[in-house]
Order: C-alpha cells, then sequence, then structure tokens
C-alpha cells in the first residue's frame, strides 16, 4: 500500500507540473497581442544557439533566430521559424516550446527537431569580389543521411593565402558515436596553386620551389565538452607536387588539435558573447613529413549589443616555430586583415609570426547592419623587424551578404579597396 500511495503522489505532482506548464503556454499565448514577455535566449534539441556549430547552421537562419533575443515574444515569428527550421534542415517535424526564464518577464524559445531523412541542397557558403585579388568563391552540395553529413564543394579562393588555389574539398561528419557530443569527420582537399608575380619573385631569394598542385587528408575526432567547449584532434596528410621536374614531391603530415569556447553572458541590457579559439599544427618526421613545424595560433573576440548598437574587439596572434609551407604561413592584407592593403607589397611569402586586432562599431537599420572597423596588425618573419599597419573602413551588412570599402592608413595617399560579397 506505501507503494502505491508513493505512485499516486508521484503521478499528481507530475499532473500538477505539466498542468502548470500548458497553463503557462496558454498565459503567453493568451497575452501575446501584448506582447508582455521578452525572449531571453533561443535553442534548437536544447542546444543553446551560441553553442551550435557554425558549419550545421546557415548565417541568414542563425541571424534570424539570435535576433529573437531581447524581443517581445511574437508566436506568429516563431512558428514561422519553425517551418522555416523544418524546411531548411530536413527535419521531419519542428515544433516551438516556451519555457520559464530566469525572471518572470523572460521567456526560454527551444525549437524541438525530430529526425532527418536523406537530404540534398546546394549553397554558397562564400562568394567574395576584391578589386585587388578579383574573385573568390565556393559551391557546395550538402548530403544528408541517417544524422551522417556529407559537403562536396568547388573551391576557387584568392584570398585566404598567399597562393590561390581551386579544386574540389570534401568534408564527412558522422552521426554521434554513441553521444551526440561525439563525431568522427575527415576532409579531402585536392587543389592547383596559382602565384602572384611578387611570390614568384621572392621565392628564389629565400630558396623555396613553389609546388603546382596539393592534396590532403585529414581524418579527426570532435567532441563537445562540457558547456560551451569544442575540441578536436586528428590527422592531416598533406602531399605538394613541386613546379620544378624531377624535384621530389614534398609533404606536411601533422598531427591537428583544436579548441573552441563560445558563450553568451545573460543579464542587463547589454546582451555580451565572449568567443576564443586556440588551434596547433605540428608536422613531423615521425610521420613521414618532410616539413617540421608547430603552428600555433589564438584568437580572442569580445562583442557587445545594447538596443541597435553594437561593438565589438577581435584580437588574433600566431607564431610558427620551424620551417612550414607556403599554405601553412601567415597572411594578412585580405578581407578579413588589415583590409586595403595588398599583402604582396610587404609579405610575398607569408609570416611566421603574426598579430591583429579589429575593432568595429555598428549600428542596425532595419535588417540592415552599416559598420565602422579600425584594423592594427603586423605581420614578419621571427628575427626580422617588425612594422605596425594600420587601416579604417566603413561597410554594409544584410544577412550574409557585405559592402565595404577599406582604406590603409599610409604616408602620402589613400588609396581605397572595395570588397563585394557573401561569407558565412
Amino acid at each position: 500500500m506505501r507503494a502505491l500511495h508513493v505512485c499516486l503522489v508521484l503521478v499528481s505532482l507530475s499532473t500538477a507540473a505539466l498542468a502548470a506548464d500548458q497553463n503557462f503556454l496558454r498565459e503567453v499565448s493568451e497575452t501575446n497581442v501584448n506582447r508582455h514577455y521578452l525572449v531571453e535566449s533561443v535553442s534548437l534539441g536544447g542546444i543553446a544557439l551560441d553553442q551550435m556549430d557554425g558549419t550545421k547552421l546557415p548565417a541568414r537562419l542563425r541571424e534570424r533566430l539570435r535576433a529573437l533575443i531581447g524581443q517581445n515574444c511574437d508566436m506568429a515569428a516563431i512558428q514561422d521559424l519553425a517551418a522555416e527550421i523544418r524546411r531548411d534542415l530536413h527535419f521531419h517535424s519542428v515544433s516551438e516550446r516556451l519555457l520559464r526564464g530566469s525572471s518572470p518577464e523572460y521567456v526560454r524559445v527551444d525549437f524541438d527537431t525530430a529526425g532527418q531523412d536523406l537530404s540534398f541542397d546546394l549553397s554558397v557558403p562564400r562568394l567574395l569580389y576584391s578589386s585587388q585579388e578579383q574573385l573568390s568563391g565556393e559551391v557546395d552540395a550538402n548530403i544528408g543521411f541517417d544524422e551522417n553529413k556529407l559537403t562536396v564543394g568547388l573551391v576557387s579562393d584568392g584570398d585566404d593565402l598567399i597562393e590561390r588555389y581551386t579544386g574540389i574539398a570534401a568534408h564527412f561528419e558522422s552521426a554521434g558515436l554513441g553521444t551526440d557530443r561525439l563525431h568522427a569527420e575527415v576532409t579531402f582537399e585536392g587543389y592547383r596553386d596559382a602565384w602572384n608575380a611578387a611570390s614568384r619573385e621572392a621565392a628564389p631569394l629565400d630558396g623555396i620551389d613553389l609546388y603546382r598542385a596539393r592534396w590532403n587528408v585529414a581524418p579527426q575526432v570532435t567532441f563537445i565538452a562540457a558547456g560551451p567547449l569544442v575540441l578536436s584532434a586528428g590527422l592531416s596528410f598533406e602531399r605538394m607536387e613541386p613546379e620544378s621536374a624531377g624535384a621530389p614531391t614534398q609533404t606536411a603530415n601533422a598531427a591537428t588539435f583544436d579548441a573552441r569556447y563560445g558563450r553568451k553572458i545573460e543579464g542587463g541590457r547589454i546582451q555580451r558573447r565572449i568567443a576564443g579559439r586556440y588551434s596547433l599544427r605540428a608536422a613531423t618526421r615521425a610521420l613521414g613529413s618532410t616539413y617540421s613545424y608547430a603552428r600555433h595560433m589564438i584568437s580572442f573576440k569580445y562583442e557587445a549589443r545594447i538596443g541597435r548598437q553594437t561593438a565589438a574587439d577581435e584580437f588574433t596572434a600566431g607564431a610558427i616555430i620551424g620551417n612550414a609551407p607556403l599554405f601553412d604561413r601567415f597572411v594578412l592584407g585580405n578581407s578579413l586583415t588589415l583590409q586595403g592593403w595588398n599583402r604582396f607589397q610587404f609579405d610575398p611569402l607569408g609570416g611566421t609570426r603574426m598579430v591583429n586586432n579589429e575593432i568595429t562599431y555598428g549600428y542596425r537599420i532595419g535588417p540592415a547592419t552599416v559598420e565602422g572597423f579600425y584594423d592594427a596588425g603586423t605581420i614578419w618573419q621571427a628575427g626580422g623587424p617588425m612594422v605596425l599597419r594600420h587601416s579604417v573602413g566603413v561597410g554594409y551588412k544584410q544577412g550574409i551578404f557585405v559592402l565595404a570599402t577599406a582604406f590603409p592608413i599610409r604616408d602620402g595617399r589613400i588609396e581605397p579597396v572595395f570588397i563585394a560579397g557573401m561569407n558565412y
């Protein structure tokens, strides 16, 4: 009898909790005309928006979900977003749930997702035009099956590295290995490389034999640790075909490690976000590598939003110990760092040391944001001179679309550089 009594008590408590949640949901829905509640946070399947892998959620959809935070609860808009998530991410169903927030005037929005069938779509994760480096872009075919994901892309990029690389890249990510926190991944890349005239002129002076093509196979394991910390570890087997006839193929086989941290700080009128990253690539002859080096890189970003205004500061630094191939050397003077500068004028072969900082202020006007930015950075070879360079600029962003004009600050003249495109 005592066991029966305990069961009846538990059932009563569960029924009361369910009724309370239903009453709460009904109260929110009925008062939605007055929009009494504010949205405190947004999550998908219980995972906070800021903790989701950036490659798993289109930037346009991420921005729409992020825009809910701090706004009045609008059930019609939330239901529209649920339908968009189901359509864009190919879920069987997506339902919206409202949960109590940290204080009576706040609610938390969670989109509960259920299973995915075989899915296929095409995307353009990057399309960029610069008046210095012309066009860079990527077109991807995305295939999902049994919670596995395969992306195959065509790439032509003259912005990220010293070289322009053109070819194919494929990335496979498995379903959870016993848990959603653990995934296996493998990347394959095959590129043909083209070189700027300044790089071709500088390479022989440094005794460097340029390569015409390179291939990479990189398996890794990714673990979503407690909270907003994501850890990845793996291997990279990179081969380079030299331009010189008869020269041997070179390799840069390395162990890799990556740690990413992202967090949103709640409370008050100001919404704050912090993000940090550390990456290591250590090539060693123990893996059959021609090159032996360790490449360290760290970055930290702090962002604060209040109303329509956004201010951010992003710091990046890197160091290479040993002799690294050109594709692993650091670059400043592209669409993301020291914007407006031509990297080939002061750094035609890349650097082994780098420090850069960017300060941004933005003001939202409707769905778009107008920004002003200031870049300061330096790149150099170990033991060589350090020269600090500066640039300023203005930009216009709407979703993934960007228009910007950057002005390098140098004595005697101004040479504006125009940048346009889209970037996830």
